[in-house]
């Protein structure tokens, strides 16, 4: 009897250092979130253990060397960057399990906004030199209490959404600064910025009303500006408002350890006509919820076959219909654009093939010896439309748009794809845009179409595949399909990308899942660790859930 219990206390003794062997660690905080090699960081938590022993820390995939450890406790881990560190997922692993990750990125690899400095005096702007601007022109802002860097600070300009400014009989400053919009860093439009002087580009869509700077905890006063139109003018009405959802499955997990599966779900990217995303409902939470313009979910696997993972994500936006008036005559040189972002834009990239000798052949046949690019890209826009036939029907996602010139026939997605090609070509910034197409019984479609900038003008949206003719359901509101979408574009799609997004993985050996020729055009949609034998996936097409 006595043996008995001498192993009964001792099975009790083995089970208590087991289960707290198996405690879980888990991430709290890591600080600073953005940092450089050489730099102290701190991981605070929980259950990381009172030493290091076999415990690491894991930064996209790759363990930290023995010499990167200052100090181990069981909730604190103060440690140096090495020369190598990458941005990605951060783990802190024991001898029998991992914590769940936490993002960190590598300033020097991807810059990433950082928090903005605490102002506590509001921005003034004296001065803005020329008064007179145009759209792409750059603008020198000056006064005081800008802050001495960007960071997340923002100059807008007013925005005539439906024409309410310009058939009103009287405008008001709250008018002006009702609807504005923000220059953007992704297009170069921020050339300096200091704490007394802001070196800007007008953006697409400006109008003539005022601008300000936002600080984020202040504005200054709104200081009016003169947009030069005489070059062209881009008209933004009929707004519709859509609630659209879209969900994705994840299921028969087959795992030789724990596995993760990482999902880069797509939301709509904000333009001038498509000013503002709400992300009203996500299920689950995500675990980052903006990160490259997606929201990232990821699930942890320690065994097969289980249960099924569902993840919906559901966005309100509104869209407005795009309409330009061009004087030929009056445009600028592209050249004057920022020459980083003008060299990138006209440059081949992972699905524009400009480099090609076929496309820069065919490119210099159609232009001849025109130099105007609004009219370089409606002789390339003809073209197309005259000499390929649009299929109604998506082609494999493995076929070649460069099919196209050859076999004169070809989907939506192959005439954006060689359009855009066509352009960059001929030296015209250009942009593929992906998206859903939405027809007049609300049912969705994959779809795709492009947009080539114009100093002095902004971006001009083509919808080459609907010129040419491409069935669905339109809404009749379109008598003649070939001259409306050389420049103008309806208010019937949703736009998810800007071009081809290049993402890196948050681990050097995740295996990459990847969708060409769907609603987003993304070089990530699924990641999975190594350990990860096999998964099903399946990604719906977005669905419009109401219109307002």
């Amino acid at each position: 009897m006595f043996l008995v219990i001498i192993i009964a206390i001792a099975l009790i003794i083995m089970f208590i250092v087991g289960k707290k062997n198996k405690v879980v660690p888990v991430i709290d905080s890591i600080v600073p979130p953005v940092g450089s090699p050489g730099d102290i960081v701190v991981i605070n938590g929980s259950n990381f253990g009172d030493t290091r022993d076999m415990s690491y820390v894991e930064f996209a995939g790759s363990k930290l060397t023995a010499s990167s450890y200052i100090s181990w406790s069981d909730d604190c881990i103060k440690l140096v960057l090495p020369a190598n560190v990458q941005d990605g997922l951060v783990v802190v692993g024991t001898r029998n399990s991992r914590s769940k990750p936490s993002l960190f990125s590598n300033e020097v690899d991807i810059p990433v906004p950082v928090p903005t400095v605490v102002q506590t005096t509001k921005p003034v702007i004296s001065q803005i030199s020329p008064s007179k601007v145009a759209v792409g022109d750059i603008l020198i802002i000056t006064g005081n209490n800008f802050g001495d860097s960007r960071n997340q600070s923002e100059v807008l300009f007013t925005v005539d959404y439906d024409n309410q400014i310009s058939n009103s009989d009287y405008v008001t400053k709250a008018m002006l600064t009702e609807n504005m919009i923000a220059a953007s860093d992704s297009y170069g439009e921020y050339e300096y910025w200091s704490n007394t002087e802001i070196k800007v580009r007008v953006p697409d869509g400006a109008y003539s009303g005022v601008l300000l700077v936002n600080i984020g905890k202040e504005k200054s006063e709104p200081f009016d500006v003169v947009i030069n139109k005489t070059a062209g003018n881009k008209v933004l009405n009929s707004k519709k408002i859509y609630l659209i959802q879209y969900s994705t499955d994840i299921s028969n997990v087959a795992t030789t350890d724990v596995s993760t599966i990482t999902l880069h779900c797509p939301i709509p990217v904000m333009t001038v006509s498509q000013p503002t995303v709400e992300i009203t409902e996500v299920s689950p939470l995500p675990l980052i919820q903006n990160y490259q313009n997606c929201l990232i979910h990821q699930i942890t696997k320690n065994r097969n076959n289980s249960p099924k993972s569902v993840f919906r994500q559901t966005f309100v936006l509104p869209v407005y219909e795009t309409k330009t008036t061009i004087m030929p005559d009056k445009i600028g040189s592209n050249k004057n654009m920022n020459q980083n972002k003008y060299n990138e834009l006209i440059k081949a990239d992972a699905i524009i093939p400009s480099d090609n000798e076929k496309i820069i052949e065919l490119s210099q046949k159609i232009i001849g010896k025109e130099k105007n690019d609004y009219r370089k890209a409606r002789l390339i826009y003809n073209y197309m439309i005259d000499n390929y036939k649009i299929l109604d029907k998506h082609r494999n996602e493995s076929d070649s748009p460069l099919d196209l010139p050859e076999h004169k026939r070809g989907d939506a997605y192959d005439f954006a794809v060689i359009y855009t090609a066509l352009l960059r070509a001929a030296k015209i910034p250009a942009l593929i845009d992906g998206g859903v197409l939405i027809g007049q019984d609300l049912q969705t479609q994959a779809h795709w179409w492009c947009e080539f900038y114009i100093q002095n003008v902004g971006w001009i949206p083509v919808d080459v595949a609907l010129g040419a003719g491409m069935n669905y359901k339109d809404w009749g509101d379109i008598s003649d399909s070939k001259a409306y979408y050389f420049g103008n574009l309806d208010a019937h799609r949703i736009t998810f990308s800007r071009g081809w997004s290049q993402f890196k993985p948050f681990s050097y050996d995740n295996k990459i899942v990847q969708y060409p020729r769907t609603f987003a055009l993304q070089s990530i949609w699924e990641e999975a660790s190594s350990n990860t034998a096999e998964y099903s996936s399946y990604w719906s097409l977005p669905v419009i859930k109401g219109v307002y």
